[in-house]
């Protein structure tokens, strides 16, 4: 139906580096997410939304590959292009989520419903929470790096997490 594009699509979000090589490109990930939402797009206004962004996502992160290739940018630019992939990557994954809740809801399946926006609620705290810890890395070096490894463990169980709840909603709304 399309949410096993979107589970595959989660993968390639994951952040697996090797000597500053990205193993699973974001390119990827969001041509993914692309096409699971243009299945999905009539089903709810949300994944219609989500699709049109994960275009936008496919060139930005195609521009990400050259930035990251070439020589070294100037850190503002390279922090804000980096936010803003950020606060896209977290519209593109609000709209999944609530368009599997609206699809949930519809169908009068309100546990996966209410998950699905746990889920998304799940994600949007740890963005914050690695945003924080990205704002306070230079004044508490220590901490930070405690910190990141906490975080990165976390963030490899949201993903999985968000994986999961693509394949529950292959089974339970593609009927």
């Amino acid at each position: 139906m399309g949410f096993l594009h979107l589970f595959w699509g989660f993968l390639f979000l994951i952040d697996i580096r090797i000597n500053g090589f990205d193993i699973l490109p974001d390119v990827i990930g969001y041509v993914l997410f692309f096409l699971g939402m243009a299945k999905l797009e009539s089903r709810s206004e949300h994944f219609h939304r989500g699709r049109n962004m994960s275009a936008v996502m496919i060139v930005l992160s195609l521009v990400s590959l050259v930035i990251q290739g070439a020589s070294p940018q100037s850190w503002l630019f390279y922090f804000l292009f980096n936010t803003l992939i950020y606060i896209l990557e977290l519209y593109i994954v609000f709209h999944i989520c609530y368009g599997i809740s609206d699809m949930a809801g519809r169908r009068g399946l309100h546990e996966f419903q209410n998950k699905a926006i746990q889920r998304w609620r799940w994600f949007f705290g740890l963005s914050i929470a690695l945003l924080i810890v990205l704002l306070i890395a230079p004044l508490v070096p220590l901490l930070t790096i405690f910190m990141g490894i906490v975080l990165i463990i976390a963030s490899l169980v949201i993903f999985v997490l968000m994986m999961l709840l693509m394949r529950e909603a292959e089974h339970m709304l593609s009927r």
